[in-house]
């Protein structure tokens, strides 16, 4: 439970870090209940996720 815990607590962070950084890198990820949703519960493979379809689709 801790780790489940912990991975999402992880996943918020990553995708935090991911807009903050995203004047310098323009990699931006739009703060929505799915995008949300998939940090908290994939952590941070579901950002990279989020990412590497963000950058395929757009």
């Amino acid at each position: 439970m801790k780790s489940f815990i912990f991975s999402g607590l992880l996943g918020f962070l990553a995708l935090a870090a991911v807009n903050l950084t995203a004047p310098y890198t323009g990699v931006a990820l739009a703060v929505t209940r799915l995008s949300i949703g998939v940090s908290g519960l994939l952590g941070v493979p579901g950002v990279t996720l989020l990412v590497i379809l963000n950058t395929i689709l757009l």
